[in-house]
């Protein structure tokens, strides 16, 4: 059964406090928003710092980071409790998202945003444990679809959010004011969240750690990582492919982002994934997710030369992913139950991998519609092999 209907390991009768769970929803956005909001700052911090390496230092050392953090944090939340890893790791998140804005060279600005992806990747495997373990499953169901919903829009609104501030303060004020508001959500975290009162196995952390090796290595969990590589990998791919097909259709910079805002109402499709995955299943919830951004980016293939069209049909691909990512969230939990932070783990990992490949979309052969097609056709074979890992009764 997937951690969406299942019940969590030895919980004994302790209920999270109110306003927990808005909290770690607001900070998930807040968190995911610093890593998409390099996107539109590249050529500010290069007018002032200088072109050499903008990209490198903004961008490739954080999502690397960012990864391989959540490797790390999983087990050690496992061992230490789960309060005590997102406290102290938004402490951390706050202190260095407060140097980028000081960063006085791109040398010193990618070594800043390296510790900044490192420790935000304290927060997302941490967090979606915390969840499966403090709630009960309808309630965790709920929560896990607003918690996917703030991961998936902080794609879009980091974007606007940067733009925005960019222009009244600077790149150096917008991650000035993202400190701030994660220093209140470090104070909140502090104040409001408690350590579940859960059973885990005795062991040591050095056994947590080969522990996730063992897990990450076997053969369910293999095809559980080659489907889940797609779901941000072509989410990611198809939103570079489709800015510079727009830019060729003579958008301007202010349509193109209304284009890519359109599918925000669809990512509100997370919230059907519980009762979704109460009366299918969670395997056939992912297989139809699967399938519906399959048949999203095949329509965008087929009507990309219709501005309607394409809008409509990715609004379709973005509900397709918004269903997908609470399904998986919930396989990967229940694949690596009762070591839930070493399955987010390895699920976030996975994911953001995903992600940073997905930028090589406009490396595919045959134009719009062609890379399309190909991400659409690995879209499906993702679909069958996370259904080939379902466990059996």
């Amino acid at each position: 059964m997937s951690a969406i209907v299942s019940t969590p390991p030895a919980v004994r009768p302790s209920a999270p406090r109110a306003g927990t769970v808005p909290l770690l929803v607001g900070t998930a956005l807040v968190v995911l928003i610093q890593l998409y909001a390099s996107i539109p700052l590249r050529q500010p911090v290069a007018a002032d710092l200088g072109p050499e390496g903008v990209t490198a230092a903004l961008a490739a050392g954080y999502s690397f980071a960012y990864a391989v953090g959540f490797l790390i944090y999983g087990p050690l939340s496992d061992h230490f409790g789960r309060r005590r890893i997102l406290v102290y790791g938004l402490a951390a998140l706050t202190l260095a998202t407060f140097a980028v804005s000081l960063a006085p060279s791109t040398g010193v600005l990618a070594v800043a945003r390296a510790v900044q992806g490192l420790a935000a990747a304290t927060f997302a495997p941490t967090a979606l444990a915390y969840l499966g373990e403090a709630l009960p499953p309808p309630r965790r169901a709920r929560a896990i679809a607003a918690i996917s919903i703030a991961f998936l829009t902080a794609g879009i609104l980091g974007q606007v959010a940067a733009t925005s501030l960019s222009a009244l303060t600077g790149w150096r004020g917008t991650f000035l004011a993202g400190g701030l508001v994660l220093a209140v959500l470090t104070l909140a975290a502090f104040v409001v969240i408690r350590e579940p009162e859960v059973d885990r196995p005795g062991q040591s952390l050095a056994g947590r750690y080969a522990g996730l090796v063992r897990f990450a290595v076997r053969p369910g969990s293999l095809l559980l990582a080659a489907g889940h590589l797609v779901v941000l990998g072509g989410f990611v791919g198809m939103y570079s492919l489709l800015g510079p097909h727009l830019a060729q259709a003579e958008l301007s910079a202010g349509e193109i982002m209304l284009v890519r805002a359109a599918a925000l109402p669809a990512l509100f499709c997370s919230l059907l994934a519980g009762p979704l995955a109460v009366r299918l299943g969670v395997p056939r919830t992912a297989l139809l997710g699967f399938t519906v951004a399959a048949a999203g980016l095949g329509g965008e293939a087929v009507l990309g030369g219709s501005l309607a069209g394409l809008v409509i049909a990715s609004v379709v691909f973005v509900a397709g992913v918004a269903l997908l990512v609470p399904a998986m969230i919930a396989l990967w939990g229940a694949a690596a139950h009762p070591a839930r932070g070493t399955g987010m783990a390895v699920n976030g990992f996975v994911l953001f991998l995903g992600a940073g490949l997905g930028s090589y979309a406009v490396e595919l052969p045959g134009g719009l519609a062609g890379a399309l097609g190909v991400l659409a056709g690995l879209y499906l074979v993702a679909g069958a092999a996370v259904y080939a890992a379902r466990p059996r009764r």
